[in-house]
């Protein structure tokens, strides 16, 4: 009998403790859903305000991420399209037999693509004594007119590898490496011989219309001054500069 009561008493009690936990229940997911509710109220209001001119405020926020990009300035080649070239060159050619000595050349070129062009060239130069000369105490080999050296002739260049020189962090120029083969005559010691011409260049462009040109030659003749007929390579290192036009 003490058990059945205790039965019906823990039932009731139960039963009364119901109501109590539900007025908890709602009132704490009543606490939870204010700050939701008020972020909704601050933006209906923030919209509101957006449409009447007030203070705006970016809806998209939390939506999209907008790209902080700094912007950099390009600048386009520098380089005109000329296709004429000018240069004078100063420098030292190796005549052989005939000491080293000063060379002066001027060129003519025409740029056919940004690869190929033809160069027109003239060079002139003045041969020193042979070591027999200056050794033996003989009569000079040559007088002072069959000395004088003159080249002219004509070349095909070919462009292999531009590229840039930098300087400095802020500071480039365009630079060109090329290589030209040709021919053309060489008046020496009274003769003209036929002449074959390869040279290596390098051009460093200063500014569209102006470049320093370095370059390596070698011009290759037959001659008998010394008795008997030979193949001599005169080696020719000038530097100058060209103009475009």
């Amino acid at each position: 009998m003490e058990i059945r009561f205790q039965r019906v008493f823990l039932v009731a009690l139960m039963i009364g403790m119901l109501p109590i936990l539900s007025v908890k229940v709602f009132a704490f997911d009543t606490v939870k859903s204010v700050p939701f509710n008020e972020v909704n109220a601050f933006l209906s209001v923030a919209l509101l305000d957006q449409e009447e001119g007030g203070a705006t405020i970016d809806s998209s926020v939390g939506d999209t991420v907008t790209a902080d990009v700094e912007r950099r300035e390009v600048l386009e080649d520098m380089l005109d399209s000329e296709n004429f070239e000018f240069g004078v060159q100063l420098g030292l050619i190796s005549i052989e037999d005939f000491e080293s000595n000063l060379w002066v050349s001027g060129h003519f070129s025409y740029h056919i693509n940004e690869y190929f062009y033809a160069k027109a060239l003239y060079g002139y130069s003045k041969a020193g004594e042979t070591s027999f000369e200056r050794l033996a105490n003989v009569p000079p080999l040559l007088t002072d007119e069959q000395r004088k050296l003159s080249y002219y002739g004509l070349n095909i260049g070919y462009n292999l590898m531009p590229g840039e020189v930098f300087l400095s962090k802020d500071l480039a120029f365009n630079s060109m490496f090329s290589i030209e083969v040709g021919g053309g005559s060489t008046e020496f010691a009274g003769n003209s011989q036929f002449t074959v011409n390869v040279t290596a260049n390098y051009r460093l462009f200063l500014t569209d219309w102006l470049t320093w040109d370095i370059s390596m030659s070698d011009y290759v003749f037959d001659t008998t001054i010394t008795g008997k007929s030979k193949t001599t390579h005169n080696l020719n290192f000038t530097t100058g500069v060209a103009f475009y036009f």
